[in-house]
């Protein structure tokens, strides 16, 4: 049924955009695991885990303001994906004596992750990238990637969801293409493009005078 035009005219249109930067998405891809969540037979797997795939869901949302030396096309990638591996996750671990590495990065790039993405060189980012994070050196801890003056390591998974929360705030180092795999130079194209729309914004705010 259509809503009458008087009462549209009255609504606020509420949308829920992820954040800017790396650091505020991986906080939001965190939120939504309750420590609760971690009560099973492998907490501290399980933690460290779901923290990587927290930060890939992070570092695939942010790495679209790169364009093309982002991504090739725009896919939809969402927060039900990560909630949806953090299941899988969860399931898998209970089912298994050992941490089914190949099979969870599989599901992950494959189906849950790669069925939004249609071009072949993006979902073999996505596996490279899976291949990188979910391997057996993250239950011990590793660093994630390094710039020339500052590092940024997977958080103790011994940490409950408030004590890891914390360790993103405090350690996670001013952002670099480099976090993505990128060189430093990617961030020039990045800013220009934003000088230049925030320069069209001020443009188009001008006062203009009737002809």
């Amino acid at each position: 049924a259509m809503l009458p035009i008087n009462i549209l005219q009255v609504c606020v249109k509420l949308t829920n955009e992820p954040p800017d930067g790396l650091k505020p998405n991986l906080l939001k891809a965190m939120a939504p695991f309750s420590d609760e969540f971690f009560e099973c037979s492998k907490p501290a797997e399980l933690r460290s885990i779901v923290f990587m795939i927290s930060y890939f869901h992070a570092i695939i949302l942010e790495r679209k303001k790169f364009g093309p030396q982002g991504w090739n096309r725009k896919y939809p990638f969402n927060s039900g994906d990560l909630t949806s591996c953090a299941a899988v996750a969860l399931n898998y671990l209970e089912a298994n004596t050992k941490i089914p590495w190949d099979d969870l990065r599989y599901i992950f790039g494959e189906i849950m992750y790669g069925g939004h993405v249609t071009d072949a060189f993006d979902r073999r980012l996505v596996m490279a990238y899976l291949e990188e994070y979910l391997k057996p050196d993250l239950l011990d801890g590793f660093v994630i990637f390094a710039t020339p003056t500052s590092s940024f390591s997977t958080p103790s998974n011994s940490f409950n969801n408030k004590q890891a929360a914390e360790y993103v705030q405090e350690a996670f180092p001013q952002e670099s293409p480099i976090a993505y795999g990128l060189h430093p130079n990617a961030e020039i194209n990045f800013r220009k493009s934003q000088a230049e729309e925030m320069f069209q914004s001020i443009v188009e705010l001008q006062p203009r005078s009737a002809g």
